[in-house]
């Protein structure tokens, strides 16, 4: 079996782009070909992939985005920047919207390059909720806004959100990623207040926006997450640091986007976030298919068949620009 993808990534977080709206593949075989491709000892290596999936109503197409873990996420504010790059220059529009799990339906478009030669997309991002039974977290109230998680450190001010995958956030001012690495592992280690595990941030506060940290579930620390830099932006505005409606610089350690937080009503909220979305190389992989539908293909040859130099290029100087300011 070969299947072509595209490497590509958003602020850093890569991915293994996959169409299968010609031919769908199995339905247990995502994860055990993710786990497969996304090792970056012997396979292509990413964080995840992203598998570009035939239209549904209200939608011009599906996204579904698997870890390197081989589980299933229920958003990804990196990933849909690139998948819904692909999905515009495949219909040649400007705007399309992308089904992600749950039926939720978001917008994408192009927007303004953030640097020049860096193809740029913005996306909705959401729904966003504070109901810890949303991610689910099990906690006495029914939402943790700048409390202290015992299990987890003595000290640090969490806030918890659903965007629409779970994540905790904690302001800090200074980002230690051994610190963030052990309470990550933590919360993601059959943790009783975490069913699911959750995404775990830190965020500070720079002269010019945040600057954003994240112990990713299913993968581990990344370059960067974007529905992680949304939860971190909307609760700096929740902490009225920064205004709901307006867009913040949030960098990371695989650039910058920009979110920006958006307050709802009855609940329900949303955010934008708008940054890169890279197309590094094209690529063919040749698979021998496992003989049961649940267990790992075998990974018999990775083939480079186009590259995208002139992108990483420009990424690379203003990744420079940003690590700059």
């Amino acid at each position: 079996m070969e299947l072509s993808f595209i490497k590509c990534h958003g602020s850093g977080n890569d991915f293994i782009l996959i169409d299968e709206s010609g031919q769908a593949l199995e339905e247990g075989l995502r994860g055990p070909l993710s786990v497969e491709l996304c090792d970056r000892g012997s396979g292509v290596g990413a964080d995840g992939i992203l598998f570009y999936q035939s239209p549904v109503a209200g939608a011009d197409a599906r996204m579904r985005i698997f870890n390197a873990d081989g589980s299933e996420a229920r958003m990804c504010g990196n990933g849909i920047r690139c998948l819904g790059r692909y999905a515009l220059e495949r219909a040649g529009r400007e705007l399309a919207s992308i089904a992600v799990m749950g039926d939720v339906v978001l917008e994408v478009r192009r927007v303004e390059a953030v640097y020049p030669g860096v193809e740029s997309v913005a996306t909705e991002i959401g729904p966003i909720r504070l109901d810890v039974a949303s991610l689910p977290m099990v906690h006495r109230g029914r939402e943790l806004v700048r409390e202290v998680i015992p299990t987890l450190s003595s000290h640090l001010a969490f806030t918890a959100l659903s965007v629409p995958n779970p994540h905790i956030v904690a302001r800090v001012e200074r980002v230690e990623l051994e610190d963030l690495a052990r309470i990550g592992r933590l919360a993601n280690g059959d943790h009783p207040l975490f069913p699911q595990g959750v995404n775990v941030s830190f965020w500070r506060v720079l002269a010019n926006g945040l600057y954003v940290a994240t112990y990713e579930r299913g993968v581990g620390l990344t370059h960067s997450c974007g529905t992680a830099m949304t939860a971190s932006t909307f609760a700096a505005c929740m902490a009225r640091l920064f205004s709901f409606g307006v867009p913040v610089p949030v960098f990371n350690a695989g650039g910058k986007v920009i979110c920006t937080a958006l307050w709802g009503s009855d609940g329900v909220h949303g955010g934008r976030l708008a940054g890169n979305a890279t197309f590094e190389w094209h690529g063919v992989v040749e698979l021998e298919k496992a003989p049961l539908a649940e267990h790992r293909p075998v990974l018999r040859q990775v083939r480079r068949v186009g590259e995208r130099d002139d992108e990483i290029q420009a990424y690379d100087l203003f990744k420079a620009v940003c690590h700059l300011g």
